[in-house]
């Protein structure tokens, strides 16, 4: 056992170790599918990463990129090049920061983010029915806000 990670509490129930197991599975189903949606739109699956995180926070900063997709500053140059390069993303000037740059989806960009969406939609709309989809949100919010507390706690302050 690591010392930076906390041990499993004995008197945990056996839930939690299902949890887990079916996490695990989902985390690598999820893996799978990504690799297989970004193969779809002609992209690597680092590449789709970095699209999704300028997707979600546009006019993100290359560093704050290389963070969020944990990359070196080199190797998410070369992913924005890249995406640049095949018309998904474009580089912006800040305004009031000559230094500073931003990244934005283009018009192709945003039609793929759109598509993979909408296909990720679907296919999420054939695991249950609208009830049992419902009823197990607040949980996978509660289990998704544990582990990004534990992950921000691990990295301490920024």
């Amino acid at each position: 056992m690591h010392d930076d990670l906390p041990a499993t509490p004995a008197n945990t129930p056996e839930s939690v170790a299902r949890l887990a197991d079916t996490l695990h599975q989902l985390d690598e189903a999820h893996r799978r599918y990504r690799v297989y949606t970004a193969r779809v739109v002609d992209v690597s699956p680092m590449e789709l990463s970095a699209l999704t995180a300028i997707n979600d926070t546009p006019g993100i900063t290359p560093g704050a990129l290389a963070k969020d997709i944990v990359l070196s500053s080199g190797a998410t140059t070369a992913v924005i090049d890249r995406l640049e390069r095949s018309g998904h993303i474009f580089r912006e000037k800040h305004p009031g920061d000559r230094r500073s740059l931003h990244l934005r989806l283009t018009e192709k960009g945003d039609d793929t983010m759109s598509m993979l969406n909408e296909a990720y939609r679907y296919v999420l709309s054939t695991s249950g029915t609208d009830d049992a989809i419902t009823a197990v949100l607040p949980q996978l919010d509660r289990v998704t806000d544990a582990l990004n507390g534990a992950a921000r706690e691990a990295a301490g302050p920024e």
